[in-house]
């Protein structure tokens, strides 16, 4: 005869696996996100929802322990917004937002079910990069490190971040991170509307994987300063200063990168006197003319500048990306410039291994 714990063990082993595939199904999604191809992606999508609703239905009907039953919210909270994210896309007939909130509803997905990763073997690989998910060493030392770390000083910390504010931080300590030597540091600047709670796990898997630390601020407006006043940068920088004087932080590797309207900004930000940042990685954005007419584009010359674009851009043609590279190139700027065929207006995470080999040779794979 099963017992309830046995149950309750065979629901979470066949739920967890559907829930990850899922959640793995719907970065498919992002990667090939562009308005022409919406309905085949909900196709695409389709199946795993289905499956991952059928597993779920299952797991509801099972009572867990009182003391289990924080586990069993986070699985319910995960499993619940990575199924809105998919009816999400579905929907996408009702416009653009609908999108747009299911994109979101797969960050809350992954921040649900993280707490997980130190008890749970496949939540732990799925927040590695895949060449490191047989890494039995690394994945030990990230669960004995959200398990015994000092608290406040490793995993996600949130600095009046939540998704009802503007201008906090969301940052990112690898939990099994050596506190006593200097770590790169990656600050990621969402889209325009976006957050950093949302933005901080579209780097996560490769900060945890190769020992990076992380942060994701969120704009002092609905996006970053691109026309009038400038509200972020000295918000941005104090936000550093926070990092830097709490944390070993390796200044001679502070990345600056950013997403549309995120990667406009990291070159305006970055593109001062005694910028702290030394080294830009804009996706998916322009040149703002400000950088040229104000002549702070002369702060570019030798900067460590990494351009990412897609060819099938619909937001930002891959023209802008054109003119910008022949701006930065005219006054010196140390580029790397990356065409990516296909790529529409979306976060091209396939060339983060790539980039962070160019930022910082030690965090090479």
């Amino acid at each position: 005869m099963t017992s309830d714990i046995d149950q309750l063990h065979l629901a979470i082993t066949d739920l967890i696996p559907k829930l990850l595939t899922s959640m793995a199904a719907f970065e498919h999604v992002q990667l090939n996100f562009h308005p022409s191809r919406f309905k085949h992606l909900a196709e695409f999508i389709d199946p795993f929802e289905a499956e991952l609703r059928l597993a779920f239905e299952d797991f509801e009907g099972l009572g867990f322990p009182e003391d289990l039953q924080h586990f069993q919210q986070m699985i319910t909270d995960s499993v619940t917004y990575t199924l809105r994210a998919c009816e999400g896309l579905k929907q996408h007939e009702r416009g653009f937002g609908q999108v747009m909130k299911a994109m979101r509803a797969h960050c809350r997905a992954q921040e649900s079910i993280y707490p997980l990763a130190p008890i749970m073997s496949p939540v732990n690989k799925y927040f590695l990069e895949t060449p490191a998910r047989e890494n039995t060493k690394l994945l030990q030392q990230l669960a004995d490190g959200a398990n015994e770390g000092e608290p406040g000083k490793v995993g996600i910390l949130n600095a009046n971040n939540e998704r009802n504010k503007r201008g906090g931080f969301s940052l990112f300590i690898p939990e099994n991170l050596p506190s006593t030597r200097p770590a790169s540091l990656v600050i990621a600047l969402h889209g325009g509307t976006g957050h950093g709670a949302d933005f901080l796990w579209a780097w996560m898997r490769e900060a945890r994987t190769r020992g990076f630390m992380l942060l994701s601020p969120t704009s002092q407006q609905d996006t970053w300063s691109l026309m009038g006043e400038e509200h972020d940068l000295k918000p941005l920088l104090a936000m550093l200063d926070f990092v830097t004087g709490n944390w070993k932080v390796d200044e001679s590797h502070i990345l600056l990168s950013g997403m549309s309207d995120g990667g406009t900004y990291s070159l305006l930000a970055g593109c001062h006197k005694n910028s702290p940042f030394t080294h830009l990685a804009p996706f998916s954005s322009v040149l703002h003319p400000d950088i040229v007419m104000s002549g702070d584009i002369q702060y570019a010359r030798d900067k460590p500048i990494y351009l990412v674009h897609g060819t099938q851009d619909w937001m930002f043609p891959i023209e802008a990306a054109y003119m910008a590279r022949q701006q930065l190139w005219d006054v010196g700027a140390d580029l790397t410039f990356r065409e990516i065929e296909g790529l529409s207006h979306t976060f091209a995470r396939a060339e983060v291994p790539e980039l962070l080999a160019w930022f910082n040779p030690e965090l090479a794979l």
